[in-house]
């Protein structure tokens, strides 16, 4: 991204060409690049699963159950073992985690929502049970990734703003996970 006075005014976009490896229709780079006149860059990410997960993948996507027991509009959002043939019990999947790369921005988040649909149906078939929220919250602190909370979000949101302030701009929003992470505190 090419900018000026803090505003974008051109991307540098480079040329590819699809190319079959291992099976899979990949992107690959021609070296041949030209730059197009912008006021705005969508940035959107993540063109494969994250297969560290712990989820069964298949390319670009997770499995999921082939007979959903909640399917929203036809598609299952319901984790799949194809090793078992049996669901993963009480594990969804949505948006480009249910299949990365598809479509347009608009089509994931149509795929989050119609996810969390699928999951509000689930929840409905449950007992409610007295959680212990500390042994959540202790499990949630365990895990290798940074987990961001509502406080951390609103913490985002006041830097954002600050920041935008500064800039003279009506809004700022930082360009990668790693400058938000840092920015909420959950990252040095």
């Amino acid at each position: 991204m090419i900018g000026e006075n803090g505003m974008v005014k051109q991307l540098e976009v480079e040329d590819n060409i699809l190319e079959l490896k291992d099976g899979e229709l990949k992107a690959r780079g021609t070296g041949h690049k030209r730059t197009l006149d912008v006021d705005t860059v969508i940035i959107s990410i993540g063109d494969k699963v994250d297969t560290s997960f712990g989820l069964p993948s298949n390319s670009n996507e997770f499995y999921k159950s082939p007979s959903p027991r909640y399917p929203i509009e036809g598609l299952s959002y319901e984790a799949f073992d194809p090793n078992t043939s049996t669901l993963i019990p009480d594990v969804f999947v949505g948006g480009w985690a249910r299949q990365a790369s598809v479509g347009l921005v608009g089509v994931a988040r149509k795929d989050g929502t119609n996810a969390s649909k699928a999951v509000w149906q689930y929840l409905q078939t449950l007992q409610p049970t007295n959680s212990n929220l500390e042994a959540v919250a202790m499990k949630m602190k365990s895990l290798k990734k940074p987990i961001v909370t509502k406080a951390d979000i609103l913490k985002l949101e006041a830097v954002e703003a600050a920041e935008a302030q500064k800039r003279g701009l009506e809004e700022f929003k930082f360009a990668t996970n790693d400058e938000m992470l840092k920015a909420m505190g959950l990252t040095s």
